[in-house]
Parts: C-alpha cells; structure tokens; sequence
C-alpha cells in the first residue's frame, strides 16, 4: 500500500487488512511524503505484522510500490490503495485461485463503489479467463489495480517492477509486460471496496490517464499486429469515437489474435460488443 495525504481513509484501509482471514501476511505500507496526519495514523498500529517505510520526497505512486515489491517477503504480493478497504476473506480466496487450475499468476477481483461517507454503490466486474484478458490488456487495464494479487517470485525472476515514467496507468503497463511469461484470470466476487471522491488523482486527471492507457493499448497491439493500424484499432475496443476504417482494422487485429491465441468465444463476443456499442454507432 502506498499512501500520500490520506489521513481520513488510511486507518480504514490497514484495518481491513489486519483483518483478513488469512492473517499469515505481512503489511508493508510506503508513506509518501505525507504532510497531514497519515504518519500518526500509521504510528497508532501496533501489530507487529505493519511495516511502515517513509520516503523523504514524494516520489510518486510507481517508485513508492516498487519501494515495497523491494521489501516484500511474502510469496504473493497484495494491492490495495489508502481509500479503499478489502473484505475479510479477499486474500483468503485470491490464494485459493492461484493454488488452482487453469494456472495464473496474477488474480483480480470484482469491486464495488463506496463513497466518502462508506455508502455503497454500484458492483464493477471484470472479464474472467486467461484469453479475455489477455485480449482486455490490447485497450485498457485487465485488471482493477487494487484488487490485484500477483506472485512475487515471478516478478523478481523477470525483474518486473512498476515504470516510474507512467504517471498514471502504471499497472496496466506492468500486467502486459507479466503476460509475456503468465496468465492472470479475475475473480466475480467483489471483494474490495473502491472508494470514489473527488480529491482521487484519478478523478483530477482523467485525460492524462487515458493518454497513457492509450500509449501503452498502441504499444501491445503494434507488437501483436504489426501491420495494423494500431490507435484506430484501439479505439474501435476502447469505444472511443473512431474514423472511417478504423473497424477493419479492429477485426484484423481480432483476426491476429486468433492466430496467436486460438479461437474464443468470450473474446469474440467482446469483439462484437464493441463493434456494434451505442457510442462506435453514434
């Protein structure tokens, strides 16, 4: 957990780690030149299972996670922000999915939104299947970054690490670079609260967000299909507003994938729901 400022939230978020049912964990909790109350938050927990690392600049959210994938001890590593609060038995089921079959070193999890004042609202899922996700990665994330646990140990043997550079989508850039050795698959459970509030970077810097999602959807489709014309692809997928073409170029890319990966029937049905989507007809 990385954490700049969020004094109000932190509590809650750490709290809801400690009291997971799998409590064999430890929490690593990278404080980001905080300059309002979050360290005296973080003093407060005296569960010997807390660690909290304090670097003396801000350096961003990237080099702060990367700060604790460099401490971590665990064989699985856990995400989750400063606002938003895991569920009891999240981790418990996330080991659970990596221990089984199909393989997959890199499991998410459904959320739901909660606001500033804990009231919930509506349930977010994400595609399941090594396939689907792997075809989700050419647009957007596959993933909801704080649901996700990953193995550590491949991380390490590849020396996969977050991209300081990326100032926003830094997890979508390192689950494309993992799916070159693995798969990950999501579960349909919500297991993570997602807080939703207007001081979140994510909601101040919308455009900057998909500048670098869409950096990072042209980079993985050039690599899949060289010869498709990668951003009118992506934003046929992405449902954005796209030129004339530009569904061409979506299914010959679907076409590429299907001979790298084999034929799927969710990805095929994704593939269609975005052609035919209300805003791609507009």
């Amino acid at each position: 957990m990385s954490v700049h400022d969020d004094a109000a939230f932190v509590g809650e978020a750490v709290e809801s780690v400690l009291g997971q049912t799998l409590g064999d964990l430890e929490l690593l909790v990278v404080d980001d030149g905080s300059a309002d109350a979050t360290p005296d938050v973080l003093a407060g927990f005296t569960d010997s299972r807390v660690t909290v690392l304090r670097n003396d600049a801000v350096l961003g959210l990237a080099a702060s996670l990367n700060r604790g994938l460099d401490a971590a001890q665990g064989r699985f590593v856990a995400r989750l922000d400063a606002d938003d609060v895991a569920l009891p038995d999240r981790l418990a089921r996330q080991v659970e999915r990596l221990h089984a079959r199909p393989a997959a070193a890199a499991v998410g999890t459904a959320v739901i939104d909660v606001d500033a004042r804990g009231r919930r609202g509506r349930t977010h899922v994400m595609p399941r299947g090594a396939r689907l996700l792997r075809w989700q990665a050419l647009f957007s994330s596959p993933f909801f970054h704080p649901t996700v646990l990953v193995d550590r140990e491949l991380l390490d043997s590849h020396g996969l690490r977050y991209d300081p550079s990326f100032l926003e989508s830094e997890d979508y850039d390192l689950w494309t670079r993992l799916f070159a050795f693995a798969d990950g698959d999501n579960l349909p459970q919500a297991l993570v609260l997602k807080r939703v509030h207007g001081a979140q970077a994510s909601q101040r810097r919308s455009d900057l967000q998909q500048s670098f999602q869409q950096r990072v959807a042209v980079r993985e489709i050039g690599r899949l299909a060289p010869g498709v014309a990668a951003e009118p692809a992506w934003r046929v997928g992405a449902r954005k507003p796209a030129p004339l073409g530009a569904r061409r170029e979506f299914l010959r890319l679907l076409a590429a994938f299907d001979r790298k990966h084999g034929r799927d029937a969710g990805v095929w049905g994704a593939a269609f729901r975005a052609v035919v989507s209300p805003r791609r007809r507009a």
